[in-house]
């Protein structure tokens, strides 16, 4: 048995776009649904505002790892890395010269 959740809006009131809202309808797996409503209760928000919250988180997340991706693939190209070996190398060589560098205070 799959439980729907749905979201209907009777009419569009005046409001800035970036405070509009649309609609999306998704269905979940019982199991799913009922690990989202236990959630939900024990963060004392209405399912709507959980379902939010965990999309707004993985939009956020996904962003910083696309950042972390693209300034990962500069670094190697100013570096010319070609490989992950040659990574190892660098990030060792770097874990030594650090272990021997004096600590500032």
């Amino acid at each position: 048995m799959l439980y729907f959740v749905i979201i209907v809006v009777t009419k569009e009131i005046a409001m800035p776009e970036e405070t509009k809202r649309k609609v999306l309808n998704i269905s979940l797996s019982p199991a799913l649904y009922r690990e989202v409503e236990r959630l939900a209760k024990e963060q004392a928000k209405a399912k709507c505002e959980f379902a939010r919250e965990v999309l707004r988180q993985y939009v956020e997340t996904d962003k910083r790892w696309k950042e972390i991706r693209e300034w990962g693939t500069e670094s190697a190209e100013r570096l010319n890395v070609r490989n992950t070996s040659q990574m190892e190398e660098l990030t060792e060589q770097y874990r030594k010269e650090q272990s021997v560098a004096p600590q500032s205070v």
